[in-house]
């Protein structure tokens, strides 16, 4: 065999055995996920059991909400939130984030694999989608061709069956015995029921039993108490015409009433989806990006009419984008999210002053901030080329009081999850049996069979890749010297860099730097300069009033109260 062919042998037997490892992992993985999706859907059955008590203060509520797919990927994580009454709530994040599969869930188009969902004080996981009193616009405005637009806006109404009091011949309300909520009540009796006999602990079971007693009064209330009788019925065409017509007029599209989708603009037929939501005079509205198919023009006009449509309306809305500057400027509050984990909640200007991570850092903000990997020393920050940055004393003492708290975080969630890592915990034991056998007896076949299962378990252990990511984590801040130099993340927004001559801060600024334009983007009233600091390009933003051109030098300040440090290793904010 030539060299050439003992090397290509060589090369296929590396890629069958990298192959064969990635296989394996790959199993190991799927096997966790497995047991991850039974632990909480066998969690969440006997959750459901429980009396669910909704928040005081909120209006729809999202507690531990998790979701996993058929395919055992969890989608979103751990997901806690509570929005109040007439809030605009934006849920941002680049695509794959699960942020339209936690509208979803509100919406009731997914199932909830484990969590608590309330809306207006009502336990909504097991409400049908309509009979959760939403109305929801979706991306595609999913407009009938064949129906004018005054058909598809009352289209909803006229198939919907509405709760109507019935009366007799004098239009005096009919009473009667409510079996459906007698029913209902009895459901929930049974339950706790079978949740009670499965507890041990005593205290519990005397909670419960107050529970089982209060549902015990309901039910035998309303079997000898004759309450009014609801019955579901179309609305009237009057009061639907009436709705129709009182939409369009808000929604300015009333000439087109009779018109069709296909001789309407990209516009006008986001209107027409917007009016369909509004008939349905819903409690909440959710939005799952509804201007993503509009042109850059219309869209800036479209995002004004939503907020001033829900300002009308006093609507609860949850809107959905991957588009930040639509978050900053609609949103009362935001939610961002990546890789199906909350990353941070607040108000817009909250977001935009104290990002919780580089994450939020770099996808809040246009231009994003800028960030340069840097060393913080005492009280000083110095630059990748030994350039020095005083901060001052509240810096040391942010850092000090980070890496304590992360230490303590990074600990216990490493313990849980040892604690929780159940495969790790068969293939200890199935080596501690097998070596006790080969102690006693010692076989070439035991030997095989110890060697096969060591791999595995390394394989098993490297699948997790949380538990490599605390491991790795807790070692290097272990590592740490706080009383020396630690690696940080510098950060600095544009607008936060002015030139020495034209301060716009009453705060402290860094000494002067100057630095040469490498291009000079004018937008109008002012331009996003680039330049080069310290081995790495920094956009500044600088009013229009002074002329740039590439290859100028301009002499710029740092704003010390906007300077942000994050951490190298989990790359979270520390201060």
């Amino acid at each position: 065999m030539s060299e050439k062919d003992r090397l290509i042998t060589l090369d296929k037997e590396q890629k069958r055995q990298e192959e064969k490892v990635k296989k394996i992992k790959e199993k190991q993985l799927y096997k966790q996920r497995c047991r991850i999706y039974d632990d909480m859907v066998k969690k969440q059955k006997i959750n459901s059991r429980k009396i669910k008590n909704a928040p005081k203060d909120a209006y729809i509520s999202l507690r531990h909400i998790n979701k996993i797919y058929d395919n055992k990927v969890q989608a979103v994580f751990d997901f806690n939130l509570d929005i109040k009454q007439r809030e605009f709530v934006v849920f941002v994040g680049p695509s794959g984030c699960g942020k339209s599969t936690t509208l979803r869930m509100i919406a009731g188009l997914e199932d909830i694999t484990a969590g608590d969902l309330f809306i207006d004080k009502t336990y909504a996981n097991d409400l049908h989608p309509k009979d959760r009193d939403i109305a929801m616009v979706f991306q595609s405005y999913a407009l009938y061709p064949h129906m004018t637009v005054a058909g598809n806006m009352s289209f909803g109404l006229r198939i919907k069956k509405f709760p109507t009091l019935k009366v007799d011949e004098n239009n005096n309300p009919v009473l009667g015995i409510n079996k459906k909520a007698i029913k209902v009540l009895q459901g929930q009796y049974n339950n706790l029921n079978k949740y009670y006999d499965s507890l041990t602990n005593d205290n519990e079971k005397l909670d419960l039993e107050k529970d089982l007693n209060e549902i015990k009064e309901k039910i035998e209330y309303l079997q000898t108490t004759p309450v009014e009788v609801y019955e579901n019925k179309h609305l009237p065409k009057e009061e639907i015409r009436s709705r129709v017509e009182k939409a369009a007029q808000i929604l300015q599209i009333s000439e087109y009433l009779g018109r069709k989708p296909k001789a309407l603009s990209g516009g006008q037929c986001q209107r027409v989806a917007l009016g369909r939501a509004i008939v349905k005079n819903a409690k909440v509205f959710l939005m799952d990006e509804p201007l993503s198919n509009l042109d850059a023009k219309l869209r800036v006009a479209m995002r004004s009419e939503i907020i001033k449509l829900h300002n009308a309306l006093n609507a609860t809305t949850i809107y959905v984008t991957h588009d930040q500057t639509e978050a900053m400027t609609m949103a009362t509050r935001i939610v961002v999210m990546n890789k199906g984990y909350i990353q941070q909640i607040g108000t817009p200007i909250e977001i935009y002053n104290h990002p919780a991570n580089v994450f939020v850092a770099t996808f809040i903000g246009s231009p994003a901030m800028n960030l340069i990997s840097a060393r913080f020393v005492k009280e000083d920050v110095i630059l990748p080329k030994g350039t020095t940055i005083k901060l001052g004393k509240d810096f040391k003492k942010a850092v000090k009081e980070f890496y304590e708290n992360e230490k303590f975080s990074l600990t216990k969630e490493l313990e849980e999850l040892e604690e929780n890592f159940v495969e790790k915990k068969e293939y200890e034991e199935k080596i501690k049996d097998i070596e006790e056998k080969i102690k006693h007896h010692s076989t070439k076949i035991l030997e095989n069979d110890l060697k096969k299962l060591q791999e595995e378990y390394k394989l098993c252990l490297e699948s997790n890749s949380r538990r490599n990511y605390l491991i790795d984590a807790l070692e290097k801040i272990n590592a740490l010297d706080l009383k020396k130099e630690i690696p940080v993340i510098f950060g600095i927004r544009p607008e936060d860099i002015y030139q020495a001559n034209r301060i716009l801060t009453d705060e402290e600024v860094s000494q002067e730097f100057k630095l040469k334009v490498s291009v000079a983007e004018l937008l109008g009233h002012e331009y996003y300069v680039h330049t080069d600091f310290e081995g790495n390009e920094i956009v500044s933003k600088i009013h229009a009033k002074t002329l740039v051109n590439t290859g100028d030098e301009l002499n710029l300040v740092f704003d010390l109260s906007k300077i942000h440090l994050f951490d190298t290793i989990t790359e979270k904010l520390i201060k």
